[in-house]
């Protein structure tokens, strides 16, 4: 029997092999299957969406009424309407979230759920800022007060976050006791998975894959799982060059450092670049290299500050560097596990043949929040008639964005759901391995670009319109120490580069050149799903549980 992801139509298949995670994008795919005429893989898809964000009352809304739901899904989410009365007016709050101020935000919340007990509006609100701020007493305080089914998956997903897979299970367990709730068995299996109970986690994620075949990242667990390439680590062969460059940053280069050095190198050279700096970055270089040796750290000086596409290219021209068979390039303020480049030598090793290899990247404060994973190019529907005024990044901004990129990682906070390795369309240049080669033959970064933001996108679409794609490795997780949007939402100082270097890749290439290149991408997405699906329902056991 085919595979269900091989009966559905191309947009509908396409979007589920990008992911299977987060409200948004599972209500998002709902909305697919229901114009393909498939409305109980519309139900399904959408209780899925609802057990992301059971507080949803809008989502809650359209479970009560779905006639294929359980008749408990069914009285749960009809409890969430009931319960969920918005109040007049939110001026004050509106003001507040427009501040980020989350310290007023936690006490008007909580004086909210105080004088309106029971409102889920409230609690629903609380949920999402402590999420956000990762302030797990705050968010269990709050799940702890909701109807027993919601507040165990809550709770089990609290216990996740926070690296307590012990709790989780338990958790877990106890809301199967209670509600047939959808990606439950996905759940456990990572649990098992985070506290080393390997057979189990097999038979869980199984069981995920026999309930709900669509769920992409349940099948690609399970498959890195029995294959052993979750555990895999592979030196380089060759001769390996890291490469970074830093501007006004000494506390972060030198705590990036700190870990890089601290890291299993395997005789790799370092290379770091001074832009043009005006604090204590030569100081502390100079100090690295004293510690250890001028052979192992080089580092280069420029008067001024070139941007990051420039800087990368100057670090490429080195004749040591050209000379090399693989260029790493990091961000200057990242922390790296020990193990970083055997993992990368080991996505190297299954995916020979991709252009570039790059890594999940966490926030160093918030580590539950996902800044990179496997991204992939979402197209608008129908064909590209908009003028070409740039990209459309808000309500009364004019023309329009020739794609989008896919966001189930941004969605949902981190349970250890994106730790796989596969194709995908772009990986985060904070942390990516090159052959040196592949790198100098599409010519640089592209200067456009400076003095930040999007050379390392428009590069990766290169190589797709090459026909070559980039590879996720998800098993490495770098943490970022800048989190993602501090300085770069509107009002900020970054945003106006921002939007620039947007406006610029959105009218680099035509909308047909997107196109090809989301279609290089997704169709090695999907082949590497169809190869992993087979390769379990052909092994002893197949992939569900007898």
């Amino acid at each position: 029997m085919p595979w269900l992801l091989e009966t559905l139509p191309p947009p509908l298949r396409t979007a589920l092999v990008h992911g299977s995670e987060g409200a948004g994008h599972l209500a998002g795919c709902a909305r697919l299957a229901t114009e393909a005429g498939l409305s109980p893989l519309a139900g399904e898809l959408l209780l899925a969406a609802w057990a992301e964000s059971p507080l949803d009352a809008a989502l809650a809304g359209q479970v009560a009424a779905l006639a294929n739901a359980s008749p408990q899904a069914r009285s749960l989410a009809a409890q969430v309407v009931a319960n969920s009365a918005p109040p007049a007016e939110l001026t004050y709050y509106g003001r507040l979230a427009a501040r980020r101020d989350t310290a007023k935000i936690k006490l008007y919340l909580s004086r909210q759920r105080v004088s309106e007990p029971g409102n889920l509006f409230w609690d629903r609100l609380s949920l999402t800022h402590a999420l956000d701020a990762e302030d797990w007493d705050w968010a269990g305080e709050v799940s702890t007060g909701l109807p027993e089914p919601l507040a165990r998956v809550l709770g089990g997903d609290l216990a996740m976050f926070r690296g307590d897979a012990e709790a989780a299970l338990a958790e877990y367990s106890r809301a199967r006791e209670l509600w047939d709730c959808p990606g439950l068995e996905a759940r456990l299996g990572l649990a098992c998975l985070a506290q080393g109970n390997e057979s189990p986690a097999a038979g869980w994620l199984r069981a995920s894959l026999a309930r709900e075949p669509w769920r992409t990242q349940a099948l690609l667990a399970l498959s890195d799982h029995l294959s052993g390439r979750r555990n895999m680590r592979r030196p380089l062969e060759g001769r390996v060059e890291v490469l970074l460059y830093t501007f006004n940053k000494a506390p972060d280069i030198d705590r990036t450092l700190t870990s890089l050095f601290a890291s299993d190198l395997n005789g790799a050279g370092v290379t770091v670049l001074d832009n043009g700096g005006t604090d204590d970055t030569p100081a502390v270089l100079a100090a690295w290299s004293d510690r250890v040796g001028p052979e192992r750290l080089r580092t280069v000086r420029l008067p001024v500050n070139v941007g990051a596409p420039a800087a990368r290219n100057w670090l490429m021209s080195l004749p040591y560097v050209r000379q090399s068979d693989w260029t790493v390039f990091l961000d200057d303020d990242v922390s790296l596990p020990v193990g970083w480049l055997g993992l990368l030598g080991a996505a190297a090793s299954l995916y020979p043949r991709a252009g570039v290899w790059g890594a999940r990247v966490r926030d160093h404060s918030r580590p539950a929040h996902i800044q990179s994973a496997d991204v992939f190019l979402d197209l608008p529907a129908g064909p590209d008639t908009s003028p070409d005024t740039g990209p459309d990044t808000g309500p009364g901004q004019p023309g329009t964005r020739r794609f989008s990129l896919s966001t189930c990682h941004h969605q949902t906070l981190d349970r250890g759901q994106f730790a796989y390795a596969r194709p995908a369309a772009t990986v985060t240049g904070c942390c990516h391995l090159f052959r040196t080669a592949t790198l100098a033959s599409l010519g640089g970064f592209d200067l456009r670009y400076s003095p930040s933001q999007y050379d390392d996108l428009d590069h990766d679409i290169r190589l797709l319109l090459s026909g070559v794609t980039p590879a996720y490795q998800g098993h490495l997780a770098v943490d970022h120490f800048k989190s993602t949007g501090a300085k770069g939402g509107e009002g900020q100082a970054e945003y106006g580069t921002g939007f620039a270097n947007q406006y610029k890749l959105h009218q680099k290439f035509d909308a047909e050149s997107f196109r090809a290149a989301a279609r290089t991408a997704d169709e090695a997405a999907w082949k590497d799903a169809l190869g992993k699906w087979r390769d379990i329902g052909n092994g002893p056991q197949g992939p569900f549980p007898d």
